[in-house]
């Protein structure tokens, strides 16, 4: 579906919406991955695969230099790009393509990051890397409406790190975020219509939302109330009131902000839908398991050490018991493509095509029919998707699927 929409948009009018918010086009950003694959290798799914792969190794190393900037400490570091390695309560970013959005969100919001961070270390950006943040804000964005916490962050930081303030590339990320938040939330065909995107703005949603998702991330079930929730986000408090550290504020507000885009979803957005609050969290973590023992490093990476060993076992039980799952989950999708895809011919240009039968209820056939053939001129029908009967002889293909078995009735 994904793939189809960038494929009849193209990679020109999908760039344009990047930048042209007020259309509130659907993570235009996605067909920057999809489109140059698809047009090289096709619906071969190894490149996607190996693609993903990159970005997600990228995005292990953008945490890793963050957390490094951040909290000048190795094991800190170290510590953070472990943790985002691979979470299994997010597992389907690993096996599902469709999952590109939060991929994608990650990298450019820790692209972002690492540029803005490093540049004002160093004094002030240039005119060059402030372009670059913006830019990179706006493809964050357009990744995954999940992203546009990142302006946030950047301010936090310029606040709490920065002496003097420059606010120039700041304000603009602000601007940018609360026009995209207001397009997505108020616009025409927003997001927050759709009806797995809709928002209840209430307290007992954040609450419901929130211990679902903190539950998630730390692969628990003591989160079932929210006042446990609320205790853990005090202590957290203290704890930085305590120790009296930037980096420590900095990772804090973070991690209390990151799922704030999602948290008043009526439909829960768990699982990979947390990718980059995965940051956040590991970020706080890294630091707050660290930041006591500044000065011996070798206490440093023993609480780094200990604080990473506390997630092996939850990422170990998950993983095993949910991969077999997803795995099965995509058999159907396979057996289906690679029949229509091993088809000795196929149907010439402006064909019109009817698949009587499929064994999706959705339009999944459709799709991989299409995208398979490549042709903008056919005219292809599902059986069970017509608003009204139609006299198969009228089509010069006619296929269906008894059972998941292709057959054509009418074809090549």
């Amino acid at each position: 579906m994904n793939l189809g929409f960038y494929w009849r948009r193209g990679l020109p009018g999908s760039m344009a919406d990047v930048v042209l918010l007020w259309r509130n086009a659907y993570r235009p950003m996605g067909a920057a991955f999809y489109l140059p694959i698809y047009d090289t290798f096709g619906m071969n799914p190894l490149p996607y695969r190996v693609a993903v792969m990159a970005i997600l190794a990228a995005n292990i190393f953008l945490s890793w230099r963050i957390a490094r900037l951040v909290t000048k400490s190795m094991a800190a570091a170290t510590l953070t790009a472990v943790l985002v390695t691979a979470h299994a309560s997010m597992l389907s970013i690993y096996y599902n393509t469709s999952m590109i959005y939060d991929v994608l969100a990650f990298f450019f919001t820790a692209l972002m990051l690492w540029i803005y961070v490093r540049g004002r270390e160093r004094g002030t950006l240039t005119w060059m890397e402030s372009l670059a943040v913006i830019l990179i804000y706006l493809a964050a964005i357009n990744s995954k409406e999940i992203a546009v916490v990142g302006a946030a962050w950047v301010i936090s930081h310029e606040l709490l790190f920065q002496r003097p303030w420059k606010w120039g590339v700041p304000t603009a990320l602000a601007v940018i975020g609360t026009a995209f938040t207001a397009a997505r939330a108020l616009g025409p065909n927003s997001l927050s219509k759709q009806a797995g995107y809709q928002l209840e703005i209430t307290a007992h949603r954040f609450f419901v939302n929130a211990r679902l998702y903190v539950n998630d991330l730390f692969y628990s079930s003591y989160f079932s109330t929210s006042r446990r929730v609320w205790m853990a986000w005090a202590l957290t408090v203290i704890f930085c009131l305590v120790v009296r550290k930037r980096e420590l504020w900095w990772t804090w507000f973070a991690m209390s902000t990151a799922m704030l885009p999602v948290i008043f979803t009526v439909q829960p957005r768990g699982g990979g839908s947390l990718y980059l609050p995965l940051l956040a969290m590991a970020l706080w973590m890294a630091t707050a398991s660290t930041v006591l023992f500044a000065k011996w490093p070798a206490r440093q990476w023993a609480a780094a050490a200990l604080a990473g060993l506390l997630m092996v076992p939850g990422t170990l039980h998950y993983w095993n018991e949910r991969a077999e799952w997803l795995l099965r989950d995509q058999q159907l999708t396979w057996t289906v493509l690679t029949q229509i895809r091993d088809l000795p011919s196929r149907p010439p240009p402006g064909s019109r095509v009817l698949i009587v039968q499929n064994p999706f209820p959705d339009w999944d056939t459709y799709f991989m029919a299409t995208l398979l053939w490549n042709d903008h001129t056919l005219d292809v029908k599902l059986g069970n998707h017509l608003d009204t009967p139609e006299d198969p002889a009228r089509f010069d293909w006619v296929l269906t699927f008894e059972g998941d078995r292709l057959k054509v009735l009418k074809g090549p």
